[in-house]
């Protein structure tokens, strides 16, 4: 078995570089017929919010203190009273017109708005206004992310600006791409949010059985986190917002802190109740640290914003995670506890979950991140495997 899985993962990993060569190799036109592609060069500049795009093309100084976008900067730090402007230039790399759609996938922005420019003019044509802070029902498309259409003629070109707002992290991709490869690219990432989804739903369902099989209310927590951070993963890839409150944008900011506030704060507990009944005082108090900082996370929308909420969201998961996955791997190593590696492994594959989810859409956007997170949840229900047919027999 262990042997099927490693082949199948070298095969996928050998497709996915192949793959990328291939496009990489591929003519502009060619690529932009089969998927999506990430504009290649990006300007960008923050300014104080109040700026409008007006009074950033015209002051000529200011304009020209764009600068290019270092390679492999994903993210960029701002504040409220920041704000991000992104420059990209289109090109038509058909003989014929061509309707663009200019993608940016990154879901936390609170507002989006696209310009044309003018140069001749100059002047900042508005195209259209998008974000987390809007209705569902006003974006585009039903896609994960923000789109604009863009009319290009034949061999023309056009240049527009982004002006991207949030209160502490946005997003730097910017993908091309055609409405039909669009739409196919968008299904199949909701099916893979789906499926993901689902398996999540099954293994909380699965926790809960065993958890009544063995009257085990550790397991109970655990099945809390995993019920808590189906909804994270729901937040952060759009499904939660189009599917529970399409119509309620200001909830956005607020329920993925609580969301995962309430992850460490089961995880918290499962440790508590699964490792550290026999373990001493001190790490009672550490596990009792870990819980303080998953609480302070859950009520942090009450007093928290902008750059101190996202520095208490990164605060908490590190030491939340860092306190429980220590105490696990230290107690499954040091206690004659029977079921005390099976929990380790438990409390470490939900603290790599996390993590790995937090990289996959607010880092570096790492697609194979899916397939990782898939496995982890498999480990995960596989480790309670042993446990019920010890029970049952």
């Amino acid at each position: 078995m262990l042997l099927w899985l490693r082949r199948f993962i070298c095969l996928l990993l050998a497709m996915v570089f192949s793959q990328q060569s291939y496009a990489i190799e591929q003519p502009l036109a060619e690529q932009l017929l089969q998927r999506s592609i990430v504009v290649p060069k990006v300007q960008y500049q923050i300014t104080a919010v109040e700026l409008s795009a007006e009074e950033l093309v015209r002051d000529r100084a200011l304009f020209h203190q764009f600068n290019d976008l270092p390679a492999g900067k994903a993210t960029l730090r701002v504040t409220a009273q920041q704000a991000l402007w992104l420059l990209v230039q289109l090109n038509n790399p058909f003989p014929e017109p061509w309707q663009a759609w200019l993608h940016y996938p990154f879901l936390p922005a609170d507002r989006l708005s696209f310009y044309q420019l003018q140069p001749e003019i100059p002047s900042a044509q508005l195209l259209g206004k998008t974000g987390s802070l809007l209705p569902y029902s006003e974006r585009a498309l039903p896609v994960r992310g923000y789109v604009q259409s863009i009319s290009l003629e034949a061999n023309g070109s056009a240049t527009l600006l982004l002006k991207i707002q949030d209160a502490s992290l946005l997003g730097t991709e910017l993908r091309l791409a055609s409405l039909p490869i669009l739409l196919a690219e968008a299904q199949q990432q909701l099916l893979e949010d789906a499926l993901l989804s689902g398996v999540l739903l099954l293994l909380v369902l699965t926790i809960l059985y065993c958890s009544w099989l063995q009257r085990n209310t550790a397991l109970c927590f655990l099945a809390g986190f995993y019920l808590s951070f189906a909804l994270v993963l729901g937040i952060l890839n759009g499904l939660a917002f189009n599917q529970l409150w399409p119509v309620y944008p200001e909830l956005n900011p607020v329920i993925l802190y609580i969301a995962v506030g309430s992850c460490l704060l089961c995880l918290s507990l499962f440790s508590r109740r699964s490792l550290l009944q026999y373990a001493g005082s001190r790490a009672r108090q550490l596990n009792m640290l870990a819980a303080a900082a998953a609480l302070l996370l859950i009520f942090s929308p009450l007093f928290a914003s902008g750059p101190l909420k996202l520095q208490l969201l990164f605060v908490s998961v590190s030491v939340t995670l860092s306190i429980v996955i220590i105490q696990a791997i230290y107690i499954s190593l040091t206690t004659e506890l029977k079921a005390a590696p099976r929990y380790a492994l438990q409390a470490t594959l939900g603290t790599f979950c996390l993590l790995f989810v937090q990289t996959r859409y607010l880092s570096g956007f790492a697609e194979w991140l899916n397939l990782a997170i898939f496995l982890l949840l498999v480990s995960s229900a596989l480790l309670l495997q042993p446990a019920r047919s010890q029970y049952v027999n």
